[in-house]
């Protein structure tokens, strides 16, 4: 069997390692000189996000059979909402993975890993190899091909600012910033590569690269952060979905399959499982969407989600932190197992409705026209 994997990055590289240990070694086709993002950052894996899943670098060598090495334990996150902070500790949330092309790197850690050589500077086109391979994985984190087969829709665009900065950190702790005067639709955050050094990112809905700057420099400033900056980025992120993940002998995965969720943007988990589902899809010639039906649900939701997250106002914010940091709920939202996401989106919508109205009952009456 022939299979093209088009792009080395997280679900490529994922795919090619289930491949390889089913039996098949693909073919792997990547534009850039390296494998993995140009810059450098660190992602949250989140265990909220794969409930009732307890530890997610466990269940990923266990049923997906990838060894991931993550840089430190997740064990604090500290909020910032427009006018409060709060704090919350537990032992349960995750872990930080570096990404990009760093030694320790996702990226780097699953390359060195396959025995598949990695074939570097080659754009490869879907098409043409369509026709000369028996699959042809696409994983180039872009949507232009699922576009172009008439799959794709739009569910979120943004532009991301990152720097990365050197400071005191802690690095068992996340620090987010939520306000829409310089996140609209979004957050801002910090997460440590080590003790000394740390990612900074800020993402701003439906923007340009321009207004993004000023967005920026207002972050900066209303949040009084004067890290020394080493290194800085600023691209453009579209979420979207893709449906069906499958055509003809093309598969889809990663952000190109819309194996992006939409919450909070956390698509590392998502991204290794759909490229793992893909290899196991075309090991036993079964339909792909049917593999993942499961995970697309979970994209979907996460979609309902972000659709409730971009009509939040600053006074939203507060309230939800407020109300999300109270005893009762950090105890099932941080030290419980219960699948709290499934309902997220239901909630959220129902918390801005019950705001909408709270807010409509204190207004006093519009007067009648004569």
């Amino acid at each position: 069997m022939r299979v093209a994997i088009i792009g080395a990055g997280v679900s490529g590289l994922s795919c090619a390692h289930e491949l390889e240990y089913l039996g098949i070694f693909p073919d792997i086709f990547e534009e850039r000189s390296r494998s993995g993002e140009l810059f450098p950052h660190v992602a949250g894996l989140l265990h909220l996000m794969n409930r009732p899943v307890r530890d997610q670098i466990k269940w990923l060598k266990k049923d997906y059979h990838l060894s991931i090495e993550p840089l430190h334990a997740w064990k604090k996150i500290t909020m910032h909402a427009p006018t409060l902070t709060r704090v919350v500790k537990s032992a349960k949330f995750g872990y930080f993975l570096e990404r990009g092309q760093g030694e320790k790197s996702l990226e780097t850690q699953l390359s060195s890993d396959l025995k598949t050589k990695i074939n570097f500077n080659c754009r490869a086109n879907y098409s043409e190899l369509a026709k000369e391979y028996d699959y042809v994985v696409v994983a180039n984190g872009s949507r232009e091909i699922p576009a172009t087969l008439g799959i794709w829709k739009n569910i979120f665009s943004a532009m991301v600012r990152g720097a990365v900065v050197l400071g005191e950190f802690d690095t068992s702790e996340l620090v987010m910033w939520v306000n829409t005067d310089y996140a609209l639709g979004a957050y801002a955050y910090l997460t440590p590569f080590t003790k000394t050094r740390a990612s900074l990112v800020l993402i701003h809905a439906n923007t340009t690269a321009k207004e993004m700057e000023r967005h920026w420099k207002t972050f900066l400033c209303r949040e009084k952060i004067d890290y020394h900056i080493t290194e800085s980025f600023l691209l453009p992120h579209i979420a979207g979905t893709a449906y069906p993940h499958q055509v003809g002998n093309i598969l889809l995965v990663g952000i190109s399959g819309g194996f992006m969720e939409a919450f909070l943007g956390f698509g590392t988990v998502s991204s290794i499982r759909s490229g793992i589902l893909a290899a196991r899809a075309i090991a036993t010639n079964s339909p792909f969407d049917g593999l993942v039906k499961k995970l697309d649900q979970e994209m979907r939701r996460s979609v309902r989600i972000r659709e409730a997250l971009n009509t939040m106002r600053n006074a939203d914010y507060d309230r939800l932190v407020s109300l999300g940091t109270l005893p009762i709920i950090k105890q099932i939202n941080y030290n419980t197992n219960i699948p709290i996401l499934n309902v997220a989106g239901s909630v959220l919508e129902l918390f801005r409705k019950s705001v909408d109205l709270t807010e409509k009952s204190i207004l006093p009456p519009s007067p009648k026209k004569k």
